[in-house]
């Protein structure tokens, strides 16, 4: 048998730990080093431009129909036809159902007779005065007899006005039950059908006169109502269209407040185009009021007036920017720039000062940088 010699593995063995042990010692360091890290300050910075500011404010608001009309039951009774639908565009004076109107017209019988009967004796009254006129001109009868005929006319005159009345009621609820449009438009509601019992009162049908222009009412925050204004421009979304943008004007801010969520909110109207028909009555909008915007003016991300290389306390309503230094001659290459400043938008603030220029550079933003 071959006599195997050891010895020479041994240099080998102790290479091969060597080496496994100067890669853990790395590797550790590597993973300690990268724990406590060094980091570098990375400063990003924004150039002064010009341009437009725009102030919104964001609410959401529910829209509603222009010059919408309510037609009401005017009398108690049974539908017996209902002549048109849904979405129908209908005129004015059109007829829309009807109303059983068996009672009515025996009333209406029995008020006109009644009428007749009236107007003979208030003729009868009249020619009986006649009469006696003549007859007191010959001395033929006293003059108690005309003042007797004269009562009775009266008596008959009062009857026929009072049947009158009666017959223009009676005739008035006739024509109640015809049920017409008010209006020229397209019908965008109904809760009346075939046998229905209706009562004095109850919604029959909501009848729209254009379907292209409607209003969207918006819940503005107390915080913010005070930048609410008629005229204001809006902008709106539904979620049935989300990529259409939908504009409209503030034509009312209401002063009587509302509680939502046990927030309090104010109500204003917005007057919005619907040529296209998309817009629905009810549906809920996410709105974007402009409540202020200034054109073609110096500016600077907001940014820039919350960032700061240095510690501040207490300093909640800066008036200053740190501008780039176009040399690094000390610790910091921002150096602390004092403006004066006009809108403060969504994006930018105006700057009205000459202490910056459009073009320079100011601080937006500090990132620390790790290394390993």
């Amino acid at each position: 048998m071959q006599k195997i010699d050891f010895a020479r593995f041994i240099p080998r063995k102790k290479s091969t730990i060597a080496a496994a042990a100067a890669v853990s010692i790395l590797l550790l360091y590597l993973i300690v080093r990268g724990c406590s890290g060094s980091s570098d300050v990375v400063y990003r910075y924004a150039k002064v431009s010009k341009g437009n500011i725009t102030k919104t404010v964001s609410v959401t608001g529910t829209l509603d129909v222009l010059n919408s009309y309510r037609v009401m039951s005017k009398i108690n009774g049974v539908v017996n036809r209902v002549l048109v639908d849904f979405n129908q565009a209908v005129g004015k004076g059109q007829l829309l159902a009807t109303v059983d109107s068996t009672e009515i017209d025996q009333e209406m019988s029995r008020v006109l007779a009644q009428l007749e009967r009236a107007k003979l004796d208030l003729t009868g009254a009249k020619a009986d005065i006649e009469t006696k006129r003549d007859l007191i001109k010959e001395n033929l009868i006293s003059r108690k007899e005309l003042e007797q005929a004269e009562l009775n006319y009266k008596k008959f005159a009062a009857q026929y006005r009072q049947f009158h009345v009666e017959y223009e009621i009676a005739l008035r609820n006739k024509n109640y039950t015809r049920i017409v449009s008010p209006a020229s438009g397209t019908i965008i509601s109904m809760e009346i059908n075939p046998m229905d019992v209706v009562a004095v009162n109850k919604p029959l049908f909501v009848i729209v006169e254009d379907l292209r222009k409607m209003y969207l009412t918006i819940n503005v925050d107390e915080s913010d109502i005070g930048k609410i204004a008629s005229g204001q421009r809006v902008t709106f979304t539904v979620s049935a269209f989300p990529n259409t943008t939908f504009e409209g004007k503030i034509d009312q801010v209401r002063l009587n407040p509302a509680t939502q969520h046990g927030i309090v909110v104010y109500q204003s109207i917005v007057i919005c185009e619907n040529p296209e028909l998309k817009l629905k009555p009810g549906m809920t909008a996410t709105a974007t009021v402009v409540v202020a915007k200034r054109e073609n003016v110096m500016r600077v991300l907001n940014e820039a007036f919350i960032v700061s290389p240095v510690e501040v306390k207490g300093d909640f309503d800066r008036k200053y920017v740190w501008k780039k230094r176009g040399r690094v001659v000390e610790e910091l290459p921002v150096k602390k720039v004092t403006v004066k400043t006009g809108l403060v938008g969504d994006a930018f603030t105006e700057i009205v000062s000459d202490r910056i220029s459009v073009g320079d550079e100011v601080l937006v933003r500090i990132e620390k940088k790790f290394k390993l």
